[in-house]
C-alpha cells in the first residue's frame, strides 16, 4: 500500500469543490418525509447557486436537476437513488444511500454529472495533502471557530461557551496551546529562512 502513483494527488478532484447531499441535512430541513418534491439547494454569500428537486419515498430518493457541460445544452436528469436501511443495537434503522455506480450504502452523495459516493468520483479530503503541523493547525482554526471566535491564531482562544462542559473546554484548550506552540514556531522558522 502506498508507493509510487497511488493515492489520488493534489490534482484529484477536493470534496470541497463538490456540491453534496446529505441524509443528515435533509432530516434536519425535515425533508425525509412523503410530502411530494421538494427544493434542495446550495448558496454562496446568501446567494443561490444551485438546486436540486428531491422527493422522498419509502424506498429511494428522487432527484431531478439539470446539468450543463461547457458550450452544451441544458440536460434534465430524474435519478432514483435507492435507500437501505439497517437496524440500529437498541431498537430503530439507519437510513443509508446507495449508490447507482458501485452500490456502497453512505451517508452522503456528492454532484458531478451524477450524483455518486465519494469513492466513485475519487474525491479526497482536503487534510490528506498537508503536513502534520498543519493538519494541527487546521483542526486547531475549526475549533476556534466552532467557538465563535475568527480562528484566526493572533487572538487569545475564545472563552467557554454556556453549553460547553469544562472538562471538554479545558481538553480543546489544551490542543490549542499545542497547535499555537507549533503554529509560532513554524513562523519563527519561515522568518529565520528570509
Amino acid at each position: 500500500m502506498g508507493g509510487w502513483g497511488s493515492g489520488g494527488g493534489r490534482n484529484a478532484t477536493k470534496l470541497t469543490s463538490l456540491r453534496r447531499i446529505d441524509l443528515a441535512d435533509l432530516r434536519r430541513l425535515n425533508m425525509l418525509r412523503e410530502i411530494g418534491p421538494r427544493l434542495f439547494y446550495w448558496s454562496r454569500n446568501g446567494e443561490r447557486v444551485a438546486s436540486v428537486g428531491v422527493e422522498y419515498r419509502r424506498s429511494c430518493l428522487v432527484l431531478d436537476y439539470r446539468v450543463r457541460n461547457r458550450g452544451e445544452d441544458w440536460v434534465h436528469i430524474r435519478e432514483e437513488i435507492p435507500l437501505a436501511r439497517t437496524e440500529q443495537k437498541f431498537g430503530g434503522e439507519r437510513l443509508w444511500l446507495v449508490c447507482l455506480t458501485c452500490r456502497c450504502r453512505c451517508r452522503t452523495i456528492f454532484a458531478g454529472d451524477y450524483f455518486r459516493c465519494r469513492k466513485c468520483y475519487r474525491a479526497t479530503y482536503p487534510s490528506q495533502y498537508e503536513d502534520a503541523d498543519s493538519r494541527l493547525i487546521s483542526r486547531a482554526e475549526d475549533v476556534r471557530i466552532k467557538l465563535g471566535a475568527s480562528g484566526s491564531m493572533d487572538e487569545p482562544f475564545p472563552r467557554k461557551p454556556k453549553w460547553m462542559r469544562w472538562k471538554t473546554y479545558h481538553r480543546l484548550s489544551r490542543k490549542d496551546e499545542i497547535a499555537s506552540e507549533r503554529f509560532w514556531n513554524m513562523l519563527g522558522e519561515l522568518d529565520e529562512r528570509f
